[in-house]
């Protein structure tokens, strides 16, 4: 048997990752779906959240998409009135944009209907064993974007 034709549990550790991301994304996707939402539109309304005012161009870079393809995302957030846009007042050619209060409940009821649907799907998790999950994806997350933002490196 070649190594790509191998069960799960021959994987490598990354492959093995990336099916796991793969697999949460889809079950997420079609969750977010159901309420509206694409995976960029819950990142465009979960940054917002935190009390940055981006431009558009500022948000695609952190969402890892082009400015092109946000636009779509930012238009149906907007005409479902969870986001605006607002003309930066010490620069007047920036638009910025601001979660509105339909954007908070809309992200708030989200987040809690993800808590009941999707997270209990990880209830088989020891309380130890989660703590070590979360730790290794943590650490994971940050060595990646460390080699990101490394342009020296061959990796990125």
């Amino acid at each position: 048997m070649r190594a790509s034709e191998a069960g799960p549990e021959r994987m490598s550790l990354s492959r093995l990752l990336a099916v796991a991301g793969h697999v949460v994304a889809l079950r997420r996707q079609r969750f977010m779906g159901s309420h509206g939402l694409t995976p960029h539109g819950l990142a465009v309304l979960a940054y917002l959240e935190q009390g940055h005012v981006p431009t558009q161009r500022e948000l695609a870079r952190r969402c890892g998409v082009a400015p092109s393809t946000l636009n779509h995302t930012v238009d149906h957030l907007a005409r479902s009135g969870w986001i605006e846009r607002c003309r930066d007042d010490s620069d007047r050619r920036l638009v910025r944009l601001a979660l509105t209060e339909s954007g908070h409940r809309h992200l708030r009821q989200v987040q809690e209907a993800a808590d009941r649907r999707i997270e209990p799907l990880l209830d088989h998790l020891a309380p130890a064993d989660e703590a070590a999950v979360r730790r290794f994806l943590l650490d994971t997350v940050a060595q990646l974007q460390e080699d990101d933002a490394d342009p020296d490196d061959p990796r990125s």
